[in-house]
This record gives structure tokens, C-alpha cells and sequence, in this order.
């Protein structure tokens, strides 16, 4: 134990021996600090008397007067403690007990400094919860950045910026909602464990369900549930969900993420581009960002509608100066690769060989928001096939700012056969190795038997998004609590 925390100790001790109760249960503010300050003049003119509490962040003693700055969410506000106002006991036992880090409740009158300070001039003062611990200091300075992340409740109380990013990404997801609920979509809530994962080509976290004694699944995406919610007649869905992916931990990748996803019946995926292009230019107006001049990692993006469209092809043909129609094999595929520098494992399929071709050689070059449309079908085992021609499926997603992708997004396959065959191969890619390749959902197929209409689906990742729109190249600052390896501080 540092000999801070024992000194704290000591005066929590003697707060307790006085009979004074150092962590109350009530307090008796009549104002936030926000409101004060934005009312001062009038409290300072009516003389009206006013409580308010706050975090001590700084305790400054000079002889008969102490200055105390407290802070209330992120309002900072100064207390002038005078001893000739307050009395001799009340100011000496504040300072004696009192510390940084300290909640306190203070009442008094609207006053303004010698400097001309607007203040609050303290008659009576009671700390309302006594820290053990200091708060820490020169925080910017600290190398080990990972104790930022496992500490956050320190970052926040130390960095006002940081508080800022996570009101920013309240109001990105509040905004998307509201939009969403303005054009008739319904939220809901759909299974986070499942006994299928599915919606995605990722590796699920496994877990057991004792009382079942089945083996379950963290959801991967609410995608198969949300179509479920379609086939029975819910039109427009959306869920903010939680998802997780048994993936490697780097700047874009955390295992535990936020989506929205959303379903709209009625619609194509060429219609759903424009919806969401006007949805995500609101996001970024809402939260004070121009939209047409986005600082993120040294480019300035720019927003504006319409923004760039190119097929996968296209795209693949002047970055890796290739075209995928004239290597159509898993095995041409993969001497393509071999021959630009792409690894490629033997249990890769041919999927995977073009997703990392594209990955490689096409998506770090694109630096202003671009819609990638009509992929390879192999690539989208979800997605409807282009109807003129079918080697295509009608999806696109949002890239920007060399190689950021967010949304991803596309007419929904609604064919049950076609589906089930697709489940098949991917069953077949799964049985040869690829840990990713998606699992046979037989009740999903059986629920398209049942018939789904034409639908557009779309997933937008909001740890991405907030991350471009507070320029972070690193997901952790935008995540509350990010995955961490357990463990001891440094």
C-alpha cells in the first residue's frame, strides 16, 4: 500500500471516529454545474443560495482560503472556501479530511473572484465520497497505452477528449435510430447465443448450455434472425447487436463489436445504396463534423453525394491489374496470388484466395468513400445472384480511407434452393478446412420455403464508423472496454 492510500485511509478513519458518514447514500443538489454555469448572471443578481456536487479535481489552500474545481460530467466550476465566511471549524475540517478525487456537495452564493472568476462562495461543504486513491497524473505521459484501455474509468476521469468520443458515439447510433424509426423500421431483439451461427464467414466462440447440455454459439451476426422476423411479416428490422468473432485482436479488429443491422422487404440493394449513403451524411452533419471535409489518419475524406461506385471486377482490374473472369479455377486463383505476394494456405478455398487478392492488392488504395458492388457469388453465400449475370451477386460495401470497410450491404437471397445449395458448399468448404466457411442452417432454408419478398439487408459496424468520425486509427479508443489478455498491470 502507498503511503498516500494510508494517509487517505487516516482520514476516512477520522471522518468515521466524528461520526460523519463518508459515503451517504443521499445528496441535496438543487442545480448541475452545467445549468449553474449557464445561469450564473441570474443566481449572481438574485443572490439565490444553490447545492451542487461534483468530483474534486483539484484542492488549492492558501491560508484563509482554499479553491476547490469540481467537475460534473465534463462542467468544471471553481469553489472559493473563505474562513471568515464559512467559520473556523467548518474550513479547517474540510482541509483536513478533504483530498483530490473527492466528492463533494457545496452550498453557497453566486460570487465573482478579485480576476474576475465567475465562483461559487461556499457557507457549508461536505465531502459525499472519499477516495482511497489519487487521481493520476501527467496521464498523457504514460507509455504503456494498454493500461489506458484496462483503466478506462482513470481515462475518463483524466482526459475530457476521451468523454467526448463516447458521447459522439451515443449520438452516431441515437441519430441511425432515429433515422431508421422516421422510415418505418422496427427494432428488435434476436438470439446473441445461438445453436447455429450464422450471417457471416467467421470463426463463432463456442460455449455450453448446461441445463439444455447443448453446446451453443456467440452470435457472429443477427442476420438469419432478423430475415426469420421478414418471412413473418415484420417488413423494416433493425437491431443494434453485440457480436463476436473468434478473430485475431489488431487496430480494426476487436472480438466483441457493435453492428446495426437492418432489413427493409421491397427494396434492391442499388435503392439501399442511396438510403444509406443520405442516412450516414445525417450521422456525420448530426454530430458537428462537415461532411464534406473529414480529417481521418492524414486524408481529408469527403463525404458528399453520390459517392464513387465500382464493381469488384473493375476494382481488381486497375489495382491488381488482373481480371477475375479470365481465372476462373480455385487453383488459377491461387497462382495469381502466389505470383503478387498473397499468401495462400492449402485449405484456402476459392473464396478466400479472391477476398485476400482483394484485400492485398485493391482495398489499400482506396481512399475516398467508394461503393465495391457485385461481388463474386462464391464470396457472398447470403446474397442474390446478378439476374443478367449470375456469377455476380447484387451486394456492395463502403470503403474509404485506405482500406476502412464499413458497410456491407445486399439484395437478400430469397431463393430457398439457391440457399440451400450455397449452405452446401460452404458446408463443403468448412469439412476441407476453412474454420470460417458458414454452417448449414436447415431451419433458416425452411423458413424461406415459406417465402421471404424481395428484401435489401445492410451492417454497418459503429466501432468503425465512430472511429473514422473522431479520426482513431485504433478501435480500443472508440470500445468502453476492449478485449483485453488478462492479466496484472505493469
Amino acid at each position: 500500500m502507498i503511503q498516500e492510500e494510508k494517509d487517505r485511509i487516516k482520514r476516512l478513519n477520522k471522518m468515521k471516529q466524528d461520526g460523519v458518514n463518508p459515503y451517504p447514500a443521499r445528496v441535496n443538489k438543487t442545480h448541475t454545474v452545467k445549468e449553474y454555469i449557464a445561469r450564473f448572471d441570474e443566481f449572481f443578481e438574485n443572490k439565490k443560495t444553490v447545492t451542487l456536487t461534483g468530483r474534486a479535481k483539484t484542492i488549492r489552500k492558501h491560508g484563509g482560503l482554499t479553491f476547490v474545481s469540481i467537475q460534473e460530467n465534463s462542467s468544471v466550476f471553481q469553489l472559493v472556501l473563505r474562513r471568515d465566511h464559512m467559520g473556523e471549524d467548518l474550513y479547517h475540517y474540510f482541509n483536513d479530511i478533504s483530498d483530490n478525487g473527492d466528492f463533494v456537495e457545496a452550498t453557497g452564493l453566486a460570487f465573482v473572484t478579485k480576476k474576475g472568476q465567475n465562483s461559487l462562495d461556499v457557507k457549508e461543504i461536505r465531502v459525499i465520497t472519499k477516495t482511497i486513491l489519487p487521481l493520476p497524473e501527467k496521464w498523457h505521459g504514460l507509455n504503456d497505452i494498454e493500461v489506458r484501455y484496462r483503466k478506462r474509468y482513470l481515462d475518463l476521469i483524466a482526459n475530457d477528449n476521451v468523454k467526448d468520443i463516447f458521447i459522439k458515439r451515443a449520438l452516431i447510433i441515437k441519430t441511425i435510430r432515429d433515422y431508421l424509426d422516421e422510415f418505418g423500421f422496427l427494432e428488435v431483439e434476436t438470439p446473441i447465443l445461438q445453436p447455429i451461427p450464422g450471417g457471416a464467414s467467421a470463426k463463432p466462440f463456442l460455449t455450453h448450455h448446461n441445463a439444455l447440455d447443448e453446446d451453443m454459439y456467440l452470435r457472429i451476426a443477427p442476420e438469419l434472425y432478423l430475415k426469420r422476423c421478414v418471412v413473418g411479416g415484420f417488413d423494416r428490422v433493425y437491431e443494434v447487436a453485440r457480436c463476436f468473432r473468434n478473430e485475431g485482436i489488431d487496430h480494426s479488429h476487436n472480438p466483441e463489436f457493435t453492428q446495426i443491422e437492418g432489413y427493409v422487404a421491397y427494396m434492391d440493394y442499388k435503392e439501399l445504396m442511396d438510403f444509406l449513403e443520405t442516412m450516414i451524411i445525417k450521422v456525420i452533419d448530426k454530430i458537428g463534423l462537415d461532411h464534406q471535409s473529414i480529417k481521418f489518419q492524414g486524408n481529408i475524406l469527403n463525404f458528399s453525394a453520390p459517392w464513387t461506385r465500382k464493381t469488384f471486377r473493375e476494382l481488381m482490374i486497375e489495382y491488381g491489374d488482373f481480371d477475375i473472369e479470365e481465372f476462373e479455377t480455385r487453383d488459377d486463383l491461387a497462382q495469381i496470388a502466389i505470383k503478387n505476394n498473397v499468401p495462400v494456405d492449402k485449405t484456402d478455398s476459392k473464396m478466400t484466395i479472391i477476398d485476400n487478392l482483394y484485400k492485398h492488392l485493391a482495398r489499400p488504395k482506396i481512399i475516398q468513400p467508394t461503393y465495391i458492388t457485385d461481388y463474386p457469388v462464391e464470396m457472398t453465400p447470403l446474397a442474390k445472384r446478378k439476374e443478367d449475370d449470375p456469377r455476380y451477386a447484387e451486394m456492395f460495401q463502403l470503403v474509404y480511407g485506405g482500406g476502412v470497410e464499413n458497410i456491407k450491404a445486399f439484395s437478400e437471397l430469397n431463393d430457398p434452393l439457391d440457399q440451400e445449395a450455397r449452405f452446401r458448399e460452404q458446408e463443403e468448404a468448412r469439412e476441407a478446412g476453412d474454420d470460417e466457411a458458414q454452417f448449414f442452417d436447415a431451419d433458416y432454408v425452411e423458413s424461406l420455403k415459406h417465402g421471404m419478398p424481395p428484401t435489401a439487408g445492410f451492417g454497418i459496424g459503429i466501432d468503425r464508423l465512430t472511429a473514422t468520425l473522431v479520426d482513431s486509427h485504433n478501435l480500443k479508443e472508440v470500445i468502453l472496454f476492449p478485449t483485453l489478455r488478462h492479466g496484472t498491470d505493469k
